[in-house]
């Protein structure tokens, strides 16, 4: 699967070049580069490197975003990757082979292809790189595919310019979470197959689960490399009005990456009350809509996130340790109602002084100024004062459909007193143009301390789009906005966005994080 990017002539004329500059510098070396050498990540190479000498290598793609990476490898033989070229370009990729008693450094010329065309037109909006944390705009995006999504996540530089991404339309579904796990491995899952990637595009692994267990919505790595994820499990059901009636989605699995097998299983149903049906829209059987998880490291316990119902914090015991939602309407736990009483385990809301809020704010029915609950939330994050961040969609908010606006938000829990306090948040002030009534993310930079906040699914203006912004945690000030305007090009059905009946009929940020893009 080698593909030379220049024609043989001029691959000859580069050679010779090299050999004739290496009689100055005593050094004796032949290139040959191939152009998306996996086939399915189109802005990168790969290029082999053969010497008379050990050498360690420096690779720098030219550009307004330059992107530069060492390799220490003190070999012959050497195979460089290469990522962030950019589209449509004849980029020029500066090569330093460093030997001992010298250095030899040449320029390479790579021609890309353009990016497909039903990427999003993305638009920098804000940017003051000296008070923005380091790296790149990485996107956890999916594309409308006819009823089904083509996942293509991707990688942005400050100008706009795509500098990245994976083609996985093989899969012919969606292909989610996108996340680079602490080894450098791209991870990814389909509802039975997790996928690992190299940055070159390159499967590293392709694991197939029990079928009777179906992945969905996100997927953490755990302190010892196994992998929390959420899953469904085939055959369960809840009873609803002396009815049994099959649920989706609401179990949580720790599965062994290495060994290839399921450790543990956790039945959310066996916390909540599964009747509870305050903010379920969709069908009797999704009565938690499990969106996220969060791993918290200080004492092994495990944040859920449900759409349907709040967040709640079991332990890896498998024993209930709060719930933060409106105190209404809860009855027993399990799945036929028959568990125990739900309410002691609800969160009070209080303010800076510790003082509950008035019941109509206890319920969810009023807000204050300086609190209120998450509404259809997202990402859930553990901040490093023990504080938890969420991104609060606002669907909903009130038990209403007229109340828009999304937000990033700080709650502190007081797990003694079992009480919540607000004491951040950022988006309520922006209104109906940064409301995304599904999906958003949210990550704490700790470096320069600022937050990073997706809202993905924005439907003001006429048009579908999503904003990606790092503010200031300390202030609050925007120092970094991107406008992605979605195209919808594989979409035979549209309709009214954010519909179940619309799955896979538009394009969706899912989630967005802050990536140095390096191999």
């Amino acid at each position: 699967m080698s593909i030379k990017i220049f024609p043989r002539s001029f691959f000859i004329w580069v050679l010779t070049v090299l050999l004739f500059s290496s009689c100055g510098t005593d050094l004796k070396y032949s290139m040959e580069t191939t152009l998306n050498p996996n086939k399915i990540a189109p802005l990168t190479a790969l290029v082999k490197i053969e010497t008379d000498k050990p050498c360690n290598a420096t690779i720098k793609v030219l550009g307004k975003t330059p992107i530069e990476q060492s390799f220490s490898l003190n070999s012959t033989n050497l195979e460089i990757p290469i990522v962030g070229l950019y589209a449509n370009t004849l980029n020029k990729v500066v090569v330093i082979l460093d030997y001992e008693g010298g250095q030899t450094i040449d320029t390479l010329e790579i021609k890309t292809e353009n990016i497909p065309s039903y990427f999003p037109d993305i638009t920098i909006n804000k940017l003051n790189r000296t008070k923005m944390a380091s790296g790149l705009h990485a996107c956890d995006i999916h594309f409308a595919n006819n009823g089904k999504f083509k996942s293509g996540p991707l990688i942005f530089d400050d100008e706009g310019q795509v500098r990245w991404y994976l083609d996985l339309s093989f899969a012919g579904k969606m292909v989610s979470p996108f996340q680079r796990l602490k080894d450098g491995t791209i991870l990814m899952v389909t509802r039975h197959i997790i996928y690992e990637f190299d940055m070159l595009g390159k499967l590293l692994k392709e694991t197939k689960i029990d079928t009777n267990f179906g992945m969905h919505h996100d997927v953490v790595e755990l302190p010892d490399g196994n992998l929390l994820i959420c899953v469904g499990v085939r055959g369960q059901f809840i009873r609803l009005d002396d009815k049994l009636v099959q649920s989706d989605s609401d179990f949580i699995m720790v599965f062994d990456r290495e060994n290839s097998k399921i450790l543990r299983v956790w039945d959310m149903a066996k916390h909540l009350d599964v009747s509870r049906n305050e903010l379920n829209f969709f069908r009797p059987g999704d009565w938690l809509h499990m969106n996220a998880l969060a791993f918290d490291e200080r004492d092994n316990s495990i944040i859920v996130s449900g759409k349907n119902q709040g967040l709640i914090k079991i332990s890896l015991t498998d024993s209930l340790q709060w719930i933060m939602a409106p105190k209404r309407n809860w009855g027993k736990s399990g799945r036929d109602g028959k568990g125990f009483e739900i309410e002691p385990f609800l969160l009070t809301a209080v303010d800076s002084e510790g003082k509950p809020y008035p019941k109509a704010v206890q319920e969810g029915v009023e807000i204050e100024d300086e609190f209120e609950f998450p509404w259809g939330m997202h990402a859930p994050y553990i901040l490093p004062n023990g504080n938890l961040l969420v991104f609060d969609n606002g669907a909903f908010r009130n038990y209403e459909n007229n109340i828009h606006y999304s937000r990033a938000v700080e709650y502190k829990v007081n797990e003694e007193n079992q009480t919540v306090e607000q004491v951040w948040q950022y988006g309520k002030e922006r209104g109906r143009e940064f409301f995304s009534s599904i999906i958003g993310d949210v990550d704490y930079l700790a470096e320069p301390e600022n937050v990073l906040i997706t809202s993905g699914y924005l439907t003001n203006g006429g048009n579908l789009h999503g904003k990606i912004v790092e503010v200031e945690y300390k202030t609050g000030e925007e120092v970094f906005e991107a406008t992605l305007n979605y195209k919808n090009e594989t979409s035979s059905d549209p309709g009214n966005y954010g519909q179940t009946g619309n799955w896979g009929q538009t394009d969706i940020l899912y989630r967005s994080e802050r990536l140095e893009l390096q191999y």
